[in-house]
């Protein structure tokens, strides 16, 4: 089967993107970069900004690259940072529209994407979400959950079925204790090995010719978006961190098996 990953220039996307690549290879991928999520124009609070820099210098620490990644899926990395992060015009579309995609698998991509996209493949768009969905829709899930005192963190796959934020169907929820003694970034990042159980679970069903029953949210939803300096100091005053050097040496040691409950719906 022919699928697209549009996934984003940061840690946990490369983390789940190495493991998507190793256990997707028998299909044929195309892999798609967004550089950053949000409007170029916001401007994040320093405490953020060095969590982005942290991850950055992980990334830089001498471990293959996202480049190498999609050498070994016998790709190449595209994005659109020359089209402007337009990701919805002739010329986005036609990039993604030439990978052939017969279904796409969207991992924390920093661009929406709009109808034409969404259109491309038979198998539709799916989505994995960091946090559970309706009630920690936009980004930072994770910090939102842990800012409310939840004891389990979550992440949603889901279809994009337009160009709503975190809206489409739910194909399936999985639920992880909340690692109160662990960083915001560490807890994010064990997320996604549970994570990309769920695509990979996914996409067997498709290729195996099960149709993915998934159903409406449910409920009321919540939006969020970046946390503000208020926001950040309460998270600090309850005691939790973003990150901490010593994150460095865990994050080549993430637990590889789930002890999670994936709830399956299809």
């Amino acid at each position: 089967m022919n699928i697209s990953i549009l996934t984003n220039r940061d840690l946990a996307s490369y983390i789940a993107l190495s493991r998507l690549v190793k256990e997707l290879a028998g299909h044929r991928l195309a892999i798609f970069l967004s550089e950053k999520v949000g409007s170029k124009q916001q401007q994040l609070p320093q405490p953020l900004l060095n969590l982005a820099a942290f991850e950055k210098s992980l990334l830089e620490d001498g471990r293959p690259s996202f480049d190498d990644l999609a050498t070994a899926a016998g790709c190449s990395i595209q994005g659109f940072s020359d089209l402007g992060g337009r990701v919805n015009s002739p010329e986005g579309l036609a990039r993604i529209q030439a990978s052939e995609p017969e279904l796409i698998i969207s991992l924390r991509f920093g661009l929406i994407i709009y109808d034409a996209v969404i259109a491309l493949p038979k198998h539709g768009v799916i989505n994995l979400h960091s946090g559970r969905l309706p009630d920690y829709r936009g980004v930072m899930a994770t910090f939102r959950a842990m800012l409310n005192g939840e004891s389990e963190i979550a992440s949603t796959l889901h279809y994009i079925q337009d160009s709503g934020i975190d809206t489409g169907d739910i194909i399936s929820t999985l639920a992880i204790p909340l690692a109160r003694d662990k960083s915001y970034l560490l807890n994010v990042l064990n997320l996604y090995t549970g994570g990309c159980d769920q695509i990979i679970q996914a996409v067997a069903a498709i290729e195996a010719g099960q149709p993915l029953a998934a159903e409406p949210q449910q409920g009321a939803a919540g939006y969020f978006s970046f946390p503000d300096e208020a926001e950040l100091q309460q998270f600090s005053a309850l005691g939790y961190r973003l990150f901490e050097r010593a994150d460095a040496s865990r994050v080549n040691s993430l637990n590889n098996t789930s002890h999670n409950t994936l709830h399956n719906q299809y």
